[in-house]
């Protein structure tokens, strides 16, 4: 007889955590965006002016944004000062 009877084996693959979860959610929010918002808008910028869809103007803002978070995060988190060792 196995000495693992009753206990439960370890899974293999992939775990959902909770950052999962909230990456689950945020991606279904955007494509309801998405379908609900299939016109167009008129954009100037830079002396461009071009239509493109209302969905892809708020998928790619929302997408530099966390870009642009996960690299001032990480750039504090090299500023940041080490805390000091305690010595016994």
């Amino acid at each position: 007889m196995s000495n693992t009877f009753g206990q439960s084996e370890s899974k293999r693959g992939m775990r959902l955590t909770w950052r999962g979860i909230v990456i689950i959610i945020i991606v279904f929010v955007l494509v309801i965006f998405a379908v609900q918002n299939l016109n167009t808008a008129q954009v100037k910028f830079l002396g461009m002016d071009f239509d493109i869809y209302v969905w892809v103007i708020v998928t790619v803002s929302f997408l530099l944004g966390m870009l642009l978070g996960g690299a001032v995060r990480g750039t504090a988190r090299k500023l940041r000062k080490p805390k000091p060792a305690v010595g016994k």
